[in-house]
């Protein structure tokens, strides 16, 4: 039988009485550290195995489609994580015996789009229209293999493993690949599936405020659930007060906001070099943007932190303490984004780093034998989604898991061990703290 998740419980879990939640101190700190699924991403097995590990690594925040069937899915791998915390502590002890393992687990989160929007888009074509002598350049590119040719002109996109990158539409020889945009509706977003998230992400972009409003209002019955809201925009030479304008059509807001800096979306994966464009958006809005946390997305990865503490722009004072002749300290006036425990706000520095494609990049190729691993142990709760119903039983997994060493007891070979530390060296630039793996992992 699953682990469930209680509806909030990723929010409710405090570091110590009266204090913020673990996610929102992160914010506090400098320390904040976010795992983009992919808004049009809905490989659920893939997603469920993602935040099993990012979980443990120690992330505050997950953000997945607004799709209920990928929520449940990540609801099952946050209770994966709570399963496989026990056994990395000591695998013979009761679950009781470890709650402290998961001081709080990630909010999470789901992105909306209020117009058209790269995010929210499937790469589509018709194979019979392709050459049969085509080297396929499409199939080679997608980072998910979500192009899939059966024979020469027959074959397709697996639109649940597409989450609209457009690096196939670009490589195409006759340009047969064309992208099909889509609406994320909240309407179609249930109630039950809504008391499982914590926190919402709007895409948006510069001259859209009208649609934003009308999405902001369509976003009413949401917001007793929410725990944050982030606001996603790249840049433009108008986003500055693009971003002053929506800033005056949310407030006062009861939670925090985030202003999540979408430098070069979908592309951390491809080079170093494509964290610049988030980290100079970043510095624009730390420079003249309105209250709020600054988060860099889109382009993020292994440099980006380096690079950020080069320009100084990462906290490194814990825990903030306000100070007179440091003019980037200043008192922070209660406002939107900010609630009564932010007691100062350091202007000039990040809150925190999302990775997207960079992040899921790292452990994707680990994730099937990963799969193999644990479906010992987890039964009919295999990670893999689809061979549910197809498995061994409880009573016959127990007995082969007997004969075999767990995954958790070998960490040095097993892709779980190197899914954890891959996954805990990127989470770690940013903290070095707080994760669910043994001392000598850390």
């Amino acid at each position: 039988m699953a682990i469930g998740i209680a509806p909030g419980a990723a929010s409710g879990s405090q570091h110590q009485e009266g204090s913020l939640p673990l996610p929102h101190r992160s914010l506090h700190m400098g320390q904040w550290v976010k795992l983009i699924c992919g808004a049009s991403y809905q490989d659920m097995p893939t997603v469920r195995r993602l935040v099993m590990l990012y979980a443990l690594a120690g992330v505050d925040c997950i953000d997945v489609a607004a799709d209920g069937a990928v929520v449940s899915a990540a609801r099952q791998g946050l209770a994966d994580a709570v399963r496989l915390a026990k056994y990395l502590s000591n695998g013979g002890a009761s679950a009781e015996n470890h709650n402290h393992l998961i001081p709080g687990l990630p909010w999470l989160m789901v992105s909306l789009n209020d117009s058209e929007d790269p995010h929210f888009r499937k790469a589509h074509f018709d194979a019979a229209l392709c050459p049969p002598d085509c080297d396929r350049p499409c199939e080679a590119i997608c980072p998910t293999a979500a192009i899939q040719f059966q024979a020469p002109s027959q074959g397709g996109v697996a639109a649940d493993l597409c989450y609209g990158c457009g690096r196939c539409i670009t490589v195409c020889p006759i340009a047969n690949i064309e992208a099909q945009p889509y609406m994320a509706s909240p309407e179609a977003f249930s109630s039950e599936h809504l008391a499982h998230i914590d926190a919402v992400e709007i895409h948006t972009q510069t001259g859209h405020q009208a649609q934003f409003a009308q999405l902001w209002q369509r976003l009413q019955t949401w917001r007793p659930h929410l725990k944050l809201i982030s606001i996603s925009c790249p840049d433009d030479d108008q986003v500055v007060p693009y971003l002053w304008d929506l800033y005056a059509l949310m407030a006062p807001l009861e939670v925090p906001l985030i202003w999540q800096t979408d430098g070069r979306p979908m592309s951390g994966d491809l080079g170093k070099g494509t964290t610049h464009a988030a980290i100079r958006l970043a510095q624009k809005i730390l420079d003249a943007g309105p209250p709020g946390y600054v988060q860099p997305a889109g382009g993020t990865n292994g440099y980006t932190v380096d690079k950020l503490l080069n320009l100084g722009l990462v906290n490194t004072a814990f825990p903030r303490q306000p100070n007179a002749s440091q003019p980037s300290a200043q008192p922070c006036v209660r406002q939107a984004g900010m609630t009564n425990s932010d007691t100062t706000l350091a202007s000039k520095t990040i809150s925190g780093i999302a990775y997207g494609s960079y992040g899921r990049s790292q452990v994707l190729p680990l994730l099937d034998a990963l799969d193999q691993e644990l479906q010992p142990w987890l039964g009919n709760d295999s990670l893999d989604q689809r061979t549910i119903g197809q498995s061994t039983s409880v009573s016959s997994s127990d007995s082969l898991a007997k004969t075999i060493v767990a995954p958790w007891q070998r960490l040095d070979s097993s892709a779980l061990g190197q899914g954890l530390t891959l996954a805990r060296q990127l989470v770690g630039q940013l903290k070095s703290h707080r994760h669910f793996l043994p001392t000598r992992y850390g």
